[in-house]
Order: C-alpha cells, then structure tokens, then sequence
C-alpha cells in the first residue's frame, strides 16, 4: 500500500505540474500558436492520465514481483485495446472532439487498467500467502520476522 500511495502521490504532483506549466510545455518545442494552443489544451487531460499512469504502473510491477505478469499483461490489453482505443477512435472521428477525443480515450484506459490493476493488488493478492511464499523461496529463519 505504500508503494501505491507514493505513486498516487507522483501521479497528483503530475497533475499539478501540467496544469501549471500547460502554456509554457508547448512555447518550448513550438512558436506555432495554433499548434501550442492544441497542445495547453489537452495537457491537464495528461496530467490525468499520468495520475492513472503511476499507481496502474506500480500495480502492474507488483503482479510481476508476485509471478502474475500475465494477469497485468491481459489488463493492459483489454484496457488500452478494448476500452481505449474505442472511446479514441469514436471521439475524434465519428463525435468530432478531435485531437483532444484521443486524450479522453487515452485516459479512459488509464482509468481502466489502474481501476483493474488496483483491484488484482488490494483485494485479489493473499498478501499473507505471498509473506509464506517468500519465506519458503527465500529460506529465511525467522517466519515471524516476513509475516510481521
């Protein structure tokens, strides 16, 4: 849980940044107006999927550490792929929202895998069983001292 509050934490610091720096980001790669307009446009709308990003990216380094890289693997597949690609697709072409629709689908993703991620690490992980498996794994002499 720790892990994942700091990542919170990186994530919101994230938002923040892009929210404050929006118009100054785009002055520094372009001094075409209309493309930096575009891009302050769209920067807080990163900036969420950077609070997304972080907590879903450490969830899935959890399920790696505990031999459930698959289970991340089929997450990020079906939220990038089924849930985001979608809402992008239709947002920007067909809704008309453009260049910003594909951000919104792109963060509807984020939101996806990091609410599927989250619940595989909290709720489905036996954290006791992963506590048994690393001692066995790892020969330690104190039980106590892994539970604990």
């Amino acid at each position: 849980m720790v892990a994942l509050s700091c990542a919170f934490v990186v994530g919101l610091m994230n938002v923040i940044w892009t929210i404050i720096f929006r118009d100054k980001w785009s002055a520094l790669f372009s001094n075409d107006h209309m493309l930096t307009s575009l891009v302050s446009s769209v920067m807080p709308i990163m900036g969420l999927c950077e609070l997304g990003n972080c907590p879903q990216t450490t969830g899935c380094g959890i399920l790696r550490g505990t031999a459930r890289p698959a289970v991340g693997a089929r997450i990020n597949l079906g939220s990038f792929y089924f849930v985001g690609t979608p809402v992008a697709v239709g947002l920007a072409f067909f809704f008309g929202v453009g260049f910003t629709g594909l951000w919104i689908g792109l963060l509807s993703a984020q939101f996806a895998c990091a609410v599927s991620v989250l619940y595989s690490v909290v709720v489905r992980t036996d954290w006791e069983g992963e506590a048994l498996r690393a001692h066995r794994l790892t020969n330690t002499t104190s039980l106590e001292m892994v539970i604990n």
